[in-house]
């Protein structure tokens, strides 16, 4: 990869108008087609410096030091906090996670850049708030680790503090309530450090049990984007800068989309058969469908006045933007589908994306690749050049985007219920997790977006726009969260445009769940 996001530093201490990597000053009601930051214009929330790579210091809007917005610092009188997180993507070579707090050490000893802002961070914390906080990157699968943390809670040892996970697989322990409401920690979720998006879109019956921002850097990881092959893209006679400016004035749409990508593909290899090695339009997955659907304004659920979940699939535009969705998916000259049966089956064993979609488009074999920013580690040796662009929006009247950070492979922060977290405890591990999020922002957030932009060697400022506008548009859906327990993802996930006909079918079925969950949450909340 020659280019990609040189200049992003460049433009987020000019413009002064920066979203923070966990989207934490994100606005919905933003106007995506702005160059400028689509997120608050609170001036606390604007980051307009960065730290260098020999020393890591302090930054924020108008010299703000967020450190500075907590309260008083309390002796935790030695305590010990302990994490536990899995490490996503352990032993693919093309998903690169580096911990969240905690991290592991590059084999020769060295400490990257953000790996030594989170050793200030840590030693920051730890000296005043006079405590340790450890933890383990487990390399167990998420059912084990899920097993493991069901074990700790109920047998009462209390050994993990809080976590780092994935919230698609944890929804029996919000129904048995195994998770802490972390507002009962004491949590100033009105901080910058937090995520208000996720504040906001994640609670349920007003109990929120998962929360992310500048503590976490792997939901950034994991929000989905449209990459482009630069080179492939202007041998076909497009205008790069055409592209960005559509993008960035908001007139990036799925109809431009599927214009651009319809007639592209051809047989590579001339052997006459269609199949993965072969050049596409759109480099894909089934699972995809979804961000189609989100960019149409739409939720598979949504949330009454008493922040009760109620089933929204069938409302708005939903359904014309999967159908759309589909029919162009089911074009398989002009794009590749991952998870289709016939390659699953053919690497059974294996990561099937990987052979597929991923080696597709660093290979140039693909002009458009609809993935998570976790893959760009693995674009470093590409030889073409790519850039960034925004899931394209659904109506062109729409005066934002949408984006969707994935289910399965990003990490969300969560407490278990026990011991730890109970009075004076429980307020403790509040304070701890407000600070490890206030001084994230001053030092981590910076070095996590200095690291994305050592990748490449060139400038690229519209890529980086492109990444201000994906990170001011993120939204979050219950359906997704909770989907493994409603099966509400699964149902718009089929290359089938018989949708209203699925749901019809499934209605009662999901909403009964949905009313299972919210009886359990309350009765839970009662106690």
């Amino acid at each position: 990869m020659k280019k990609i996001l040189c200049a992003l530093l460049a433009l987020f201490m000019i413009a002064a108008c920066f979203v923070a990597c966990g989207g934490e000053e994100g606005n919905n009601s933003s106007q995506a087609g702005n160059n400028e930051s689509v997120g608050s214009n609170d001036s606390s929330n604007v980051i307009s410096g960065i730290v260098s790579d020999s020393s890591v210091g302090q930054v924020g809007g108008d010299d703000v030091v967020y450190a500075d917005k907590l309260p008083e610092a309390t002796d935790m009188g030695g305590r010990e906090f302990y994490i536990l997180q899995r490490w996503f993507g352990y032993g693919k070579p093309t998903i690169d996670f580096q911990g969240e707090v905690i991290w592991e050490d590059s084999e020769d000893g060295t400490m990257t850049n953000i790996n030594l802002a989170k050793k200030k961070v840590l030693d920051e914390v730890q000296k005043n708030y006079n405590c340790t906080i450890t933890g383990e990157m487990s390399t167990n699968t998420a059912g084990e680790i899920r097993t493991a943390l069901n074990e700790d809670i109920l047998g009462g040892t209390a050994e993990y503090d809080f976590c780092f996970e994935s919230y698609f697989y944890y929804y029996a322990f919000v129904e048995d309530g195994l998770l802490v409401d972390l507002k009962d920690l004491g949590i100033d979720f009105d901080q910058a450090w937090w995520d208000q998006n996720a504040v906001e879109d994640l609670s349920i019956c007003g109990e929120l049990y998962y929360a992310l921002g500048d503590i976490n850097t792997y939901d950034n990881d994991g929000t989905f984007v449209l990459l482009f092959n630069k080179d492939l893209y202007t041998e076909n006679g497009g205008n790069i800068q055409d592209l960005y400016d559509k993008a960035l004035n908001g007139e990036w749409t799925f109809e431009e989309l599927t214009k651009e990508v319809t007639g592209f593909g051809f047989d590579a290899n001339a052997d006459g058969v269609r199949d993965e090695f072969d050049v596409y339009g759109l480099l894909s997955e089934t699972s995809n469908l979804y961000n189609h659907f989100l960019a149409s304004g739409s939720k598979i659920v949504d949330k009454n006045a008493n922040d009760e979940p109620v089933f929204d699939l069938a409302s708005g535009t939903g359904y014309a933007a999967l159908t759309d969705a589909v029919n162009l998916y089911l074009n398989t000259n002009d794009v590749l589908i991952a998870d289709l049966e016939v390659y699953k089956t053919k690497y059974e064993g294996e990561d099937v994306y990987e052979k597929t979609v991923t080696n597709a488009f660093k290979e140039g074999r693909g002009l458009f690749y609809m993935t998570s920013l976790i893959h760009l580690p693995y674009f470093r040796d590409m030889e073409d050049d790519f850039g960034f662009l925004p899931i394209p929006k659904y109506n062109a009247s729409d005066d934002r985007y949408y984006h969707n950070m994935g289910a399965h492979t990003t990490s969300v922060l969560f407490v278990p219920t026990g011991e730890n977290s109970k009075g004076e405890k429980g307020q403790q591990m509040g304070i701890i997790l407000d600070a490890l999020g206030a001084y994230s922002k001053d030092y981590l957030t910076p070095e996590y977006y200095e690291k994305q932009l050592k990748r490449s060697d060139a400038q690229d400022p519209d890529s980086a726009a492109v990444l201000d506008v994906v990170f001011g548009s993120r939204v979050f859906d219950l359906g997704q969260v909770f989907g493994g327990k409603w099966n509400t993802t699964s149902i718009i996930e089929e290359l089938d445009t018989n949708i209203a006909s699925r749901v019809e079918g499934q209605k009662d079925l999901i909403e009964m769940n949905i009313q299972i969950t919210v009886d359990k949450v309350k009765a839970n909340a009662a106690k």
